[in-house]
């Protein structure tokens, strides 16, 4: 069931997210961490307002948000945390104009509010 928002800013160099999102959704089935690879969502925004520090143009970000349903421990959202940490590591360019931030926030949405219907 993870979600998974990537949000990163418009100066990373020779970024591709859609080979990015399905190489996250790969190695979260790969790794067990989702029963079914259908109930995985992903998507990337790429933020053209943003300020990092004071204006600092020589850095960029990508961060990925990771919304769980509850009922994980802490251990498991930290493995899981680190699987799209390392995975973002492996499929970010490497950059000549700017260091790039990695970020991974794993969010927990409450099982008896989320709603789901296949139609």
């Amino acid at each position: 069931m993870p979600h998974i928002h990537l949000e990163y800013s418009d100066n990373v160099e020779n970024f591709q997210p859609k080979p990015l999102l399905l190489a996250l959704n790969q190695a979260l089935v790969e790794g067990a961490y989702v029963g079914a690879a259908n109930d995985l969502k992903s998507r990337a925004i790429c933020q053209h307002d943003y300020v990092i520090g004071l204006g600092d143009v020589s850095q960029a970000y990508v961060h990925a948000k990771v919304s769980l349903l509850t009922g994980r421990s802490l251990e498991l959202q930290q493995q899981i945390a680190q699987v799209i940490l390392h995975t973002l590591e492996q499929h970010i360019p490497a950059q000549s104009q700017v260091s790039v931030q990695i970020c991974v926030e794993i969010l927990e949405m409450q099982k008896a509010t989320y709603a789901k219907k296949i139609v």
